[in-house]
């Protein structure tokens, strides 16, 4: 493992400390808006005035700047599934916001997600591809594809089970975050070979800023829809497997293969095992069921609603 490979590792995992900062703030600051308001500008308006949020919002900005600065030292499909470390460390921060406790469970997923990266990354042992040589039609194909994904993640998302819709929404919101990514990293490499001016002429910068806000967007329609465990796998498996997805077919970045891929099948399953534990946890369990955070405060006597009338 060479100095920079180590370095992207360590600031991709600052970024997904973003994520996780935003994914909390963001949910807290929905809460404090009428579950029944309408998603729509207005709301949108009223969020990005709310102190709440606007950490949230830091939090992201961060982490889109972290996880670019990590792009340009290691590759996508080595950066991305570190981005998924974002699960484990939201459980941490809602504990920290919202004053819960964790449990065995969500020890236990951190643990079995944890492992499960670290087997995945370190078996797959990406090496670089060529970002700067991609055919017209290649990105094409493969971004209508993605953006048609969206779209139809989004479509789905129009059912009327709340969890369902939710959760349509994280996995467009995750697949947008994604393409981004993917952007991000042509864009790095335009600016090492050209400078600024190569950053602010190649056609990818702008695509990825349109579906960095696009995203930004879907994740707060998902968490103004309903709970977080349902919005949260969509958010963090669709990223990474969208960049693994271009990294390997697009931008020709070379894994291990043959018999390599048996255990790195298991660590990818051990992440996806660790998601589904963590999402369920009883403490995002409690936020969702009861709609505000004093659920999460056990030890608080809650008041009992007034009478009608």
């Amino acid at each position: 493992m060479t100095l920079q490979n180590l370095l992207s590792y360590v600031l991709a995992a600052l970024a997904a400390g973003g994520n996780a900062l935003a994914n909390v703030m963001q949910r807290k600051a929905g809460l404090e808006e009428p579950q029944d308001r309408p998603f729509g500008p207005r709301l949108l308006l009223d969020l990005v005035q709310s102190r709440t949020w606007l950490i949230g919002f830091g939090g992201l900005v961060a982490s889109f700047v972290l996880q670019a600065v990590a792009l340009g030292f290691g590759q996508l499909s080595a950066v991305e599934p570190i981005i998924t470390l974002e699960v484990p460390l939201t459980l941490l921060a809602a504990s920290r916001v919202f004053g819960s406790r964790l449990g065995r469970p969500e020890w236990n997923g951190i643990l079995v997600m944890t492992a499960g990266m670290i087997v995945l990354v370190a078996i797959l042992a990406p090496r670089a591809g060529d970002e700067t040589n991609v055919s017209n039609f290649d990105y094409l194909a493969a971004g209508g594809g993605t953006a048609a994904t969206i779209v139809v993640l989004i479509i789905a998302g129009q059912h009327k089970n709340v969890v369902w819709r939710t959760g349509c929404l994280g996995a467009a919101a995750g697949t947008s975050f994604g393409l981004t990514a993917t952007m991000i990293k042509e864009t790095i490499s335009r600016g090492d070979k050209d400078g600024l001016l190569g950053v602010v002429t190649t056609w990818q910068t702008y695509v990825a800023i349109g579906f960095g806000v696009l995203g930004l967007v879907l994740v707060q329609w998902a968490l103004h829809v309903g709970p977080l465990l349902a919005a949260q796998p969509g958010f963090t498996l669709m990223d990474p497997l969208v960049s693994i997805l271009w990294g390997v077919l697009v931008f020709d970045e070379t894994t291990r293969s043959g018999f390599w891929l048996i255990p790195a099948t298991l660590g990818a399953m051990a992440v996806g095992y660790g998601v589904f534990l963590l999402a369920h946890s009883p403490v995002l369990a409690a936020l969702a069921e009861n709609g505000d955070e004093s659920a999460l405060h056990p030890n608080v006597e809650q008041q009992p609603a007034p009478a009608a009338g």
